[in-house]
């Protein structure tokens, strides 16, 4: 969940998508029912890098699919074949760096507060001062 905070995900868009980047595609009643057989009924988007395309397919390394149930699982970069006319669209998912240096900024704060606010450190009592009694009384 931690690493979500380090990535984002541009808005729905149109065209032929990058090469390089993480894409995912939002797949239309016609892909559900189109990829059904290679990656399981009722997909609504697929995540991964594309190796190749040509005017009427995509062929995706798949490295996570979504279906409409909110259920997800990740797959190891298996090649699947999607048709375009089987998308309603792509959204690139990238590394944000300006997020993941807030991320850590929050975590390194959180820890501190937390290890001050529990005296974890130098909470310690010193030794040769004496733990109760009266004051300027000598033992």
């Amino acid at each position: 969940m931690l690493l979500q905070g380090c990535y984002e995900t541009l808005p729905l868009q149109q065209g032929p998508p990058p090469t390089v980047e993480t894409v995912q595609l939002t797949l239309n009643d016609k892909g559900r029912v189109t990829v059904a057989d290679k990656l399981g009924t009722g997909v609504s988007k697929v995540e991964g890098t594309i190796r190749s395309q040509d005017a009427q397919s995509y062929s995706l390394a798949v490295s996570h699919v979504w279906q409409q149930n909110g259920s997800t699982s990740t797959w190891n970069g298996e090649l699947v074949s999607i048709a375009k006319d089987a998308t309603d669209g792509y959204q690139i998912r990238r590394y944000n760096k300006t997020r993941t240096l807030a991320l850590v900024g929050a975590i390194t704060v959180a820890v501190v507060v937390f290890f001050l606010s529990t005296k974890l450190i130098g909470g310690g009592t010193d030794p040769n001062k004496d733990p109760g009694g009266n004051p300027g009384q000598s033992h």
